[in-house]
């Protein structure tokens, strides 16, 4: 009888591997065959699910914006006031541990071929927009509800919040040293005192 093959099952493996193999290589990216022998599956069988490797880095950033999602739905439904759920969520942006380290190394990379590929820019572009919007929905949110001083732009707050957490990221993933992670929380909790008081 014929050996079934589980497609989902065999991205997913793909996906998995090179998110290792990113962790470990950083901003240069994986090659199909380090990816292949890292998932212990034939560099065949890697091209047969991702093509290009812009393929396989979407996809791979794709299952991170999942497993983020995840991650900021269960922070947010774990209640408190808007501003300790803003502050739960926003941590979770940041390379705080090993798991969300690597993610912050695959971002990287991917920006870094988004720069010079208009289809991962897209994508890129759309991320951001679509952070950007849902910080200024909360904060806007926050506001109505006396939270969130009346003068403050939702729209200004939520970019600059962004830039904040995306910059504490990239940099805390370069030099771990000179941003460790209890700076970094303290600066994002001095950022939310601020909008918030």
């Amino acid at each position: 009888m014929p050996r079934v093959a589980d497609h989902a099952q065999r991205r997913r493996q793909v996906v998995e591997a090179t998110l290792r193999v990113m962790a470990a290589r950083g901003m240069e990216g994986p090659t199909m065959a380090e990816v292949a022998a890292e998932a212990g599956v034939s560099v065949g069988l890697v091209q047969r699910y991702f093509p290009t490797k812009d393929e396989m880095l979407l996809l791979t950033f794709e299952h991170l914006g999942a497993r983020l999602v995840e991650r900021l739905k269960a922070a947010w439904e774990a209640g408190g006031p808007v501003k300790e759920r803003l502050r739960r969520c926003l941590l979770e942006l940041l390379p705080l541990d090993d798991e969300r380290m690597t993610e912050i190394r695959v971002y990287q990379v991917f920006c870094g071929r988004a720069t010079g590929n208009p289809a991962l820019r897209r994508v890129q572009v759309t991320v951001h927009a679509t952070a950007r919007a849902d910080l200024a929905a909360t904060i806007a949110r926050a506001q109505a509800d006396g939270e969130v001083p009346a003068g403050r732009d939702p729209g200004e707050e939520a970019a600059l919040l962004w830039a904040l957490v995306d910059g504490l990221a990239m940099h805390a993933c370069a030099d771990p040293a000179g941003l460790p992670p209890a700076l970094a929380e303290r600066l994002v909790e001095r950022q939310l005192d601020r909008l918030f008081g």
